[in-house]
C-alpha cells in the first residue's frame, strides 16, 4: 500500500507540476490570452499541492515502516524537520502556494513570476530522488541533466494540455498555437534526449547497458522509451501532417475534420505522456543498476 501510495502521489505531483510550468510558460510563444489558461494552471497547482502533501505523508511512512507513520506527528515532524527530502518538500510547497496565487492574477508580471516561482519548484525534483545521487562534477552534471530534461518535459506537457483545451476555439487562434509549439518542438525533443542520454549515463551505466532488462528499473525504462517513440511519431505527425492541413483548409468542412484529427492524436500523445509519466514516477521507488 505504502509503495502504492508513493508512486500516485509522485505521478499526480510531478504530472501536475510539469503542467503548471510548461502551461503557464505557453502563452509567451502561442500567442494564446493567459486567461485563457487560467483555470487550468491554477487547476494543476492545487493537484501539485495535494500530490505534494500525499507524496510526503507516504514517504514518512515508508521511513518509519508502517503506513501509520502517515499520521504519526512524531514521524512527520522528524521527516519534515530532520531529512533534506522534508525541507527540500517544505520548500517546493511554498513555492507551489506562491506561484499559485501569482497566476491567480492576469496581469503579465504576477503570470511571469509564477512562472518563475513553478520553475524553481520544479528544478527540485531531482534532489529529492536519485538526481542526488553522485559526487564532485559528476553529481553536478548528472543535476543539470535532470533539470533540463524536467523543463523541456514541461514545455512539451503543458503544451499538450493547453492544445487540448484549446481545440475548440477559433480557427486561426488554434492554428497560430500549433505553429507556435511546433517552433519549439525541434528544441525539445532534441534537449530531452540529450539529457536523457546523460541522465542514463549516470543511473544506468555504459557497464550495464546490454543487461538493462535484467533490473526493474532497466525494465521501466526501456517501457518508457517505446511511449516516448510513440509520442515522436504523433507529433511528427502534428507538425508536418495535420497542422498543415487544418492551416490550408479550404472549407469549414475540411478545418473541422482537421481539428477532430488533431484532437485524436494530441489526446493520444498526451495519454502517451502521462504514461511515461507513470514510468517516471516507479522509476523514483527502484534502484537504478549504476547504485
Amino acid at each position: 500500500m505504502i509503495a502504492a501510495g508513493l508512486v500516485l502521489s509522485r505521478l499526480a505531483h510531478l504530472s501536475a507540476l510539469l503542467v503548471l510550468f510548461g502551461a503557464g510558460v505557453f502563452p509567451l510563444y502561442s500567442g494564446v490570452e493567459r486567461v485563457r489558461l487560467r483555470r487550468s494552471v491554477i487547476a494543476a497547482g492545487a493537484v501539485a499541492l495535494a500530490g505534494g502533501i500525499f507524496w510526503f505523508l507516504f514517504t514518512a511512512a515508508g521511513m518509519s515502516g508502517n503506513i501509520r507513520g502517515a499520521i504519526d506527528w512524531s514521524v512527520l515532524s522528524l521527516v519534515a524537520g530532520g531529512t533534506s527530502f522534508g525541507h527540500l518538500w517544505l520548500a517546493r510547497l511554498v513555492l507551489i502556494a506562491a506561484a499559485l496565487l501569482s497566476f491567480t492574477f492576469s496581469n503579465r508580471a504576477s503570470w511571469l513570476l509564477g512562472i518563475g516561482l513553478s520553475a524553481v519548484a520544479l528544478v527540485t525534483i531531482p534532489w529529492a530522488g536519485h538526481g542526488q545521487d553522485g559526487e564532485g562534477i559528476g553529481a553536478t552534471i548528472h543535476a543539470a541533466g535532470d533539470i533540463v530534461h524536467l523543463l523541456a518535459a514541461a514545455i512539451w506537457v503543458g503544451a499538450l494540455t493547453a492544445l487540448l483545451l484549446l481545440l475548440g476555439a477559433k480557427r486561426r487562434e488554434v492554428t497560430a498555437a500549433l505553429i507556435g509549439f511546433s517552433s519549439l518542438g525541434p528544441a525539445t525533443v532534441a534537449l530531452l534526449l540529450l539529457s536523457g542520454i546523460v541522465n542514463s549515463w549516470f543511473l544506468i551505466g555504459p557497464q550495464n547497458a546490454l543487461s538493462i532488462m535484467s533490473t526493474a528499473y532497466g525494465a521501466v525504462l526501456v517501457a518508457k522509451l517505446i511511449l516516448f517513440a510513440g509520442m515522436l511519431v504523433l507529433a511528427t505527425l502534428n507538425r508536418f501532417r495535420l497542422t498543415p492541413r487544418l492551416a490550408l483548409a479550404g472549407n469549414a468542412l475540411a478545418a473541422n475534420n482537421a481539428v477532430r484529427s488533431l484532437n485524436r492524436s494530441i489526446a493520444t500523445e498526451t495519454a502517451l505522456a502521462l504514461l511515461v509519466l507513470a514510468a517516471v514516477a516507479l522509476m523514483g521507488t527502484l534502484p537504478p543498476p549504476a547504485s
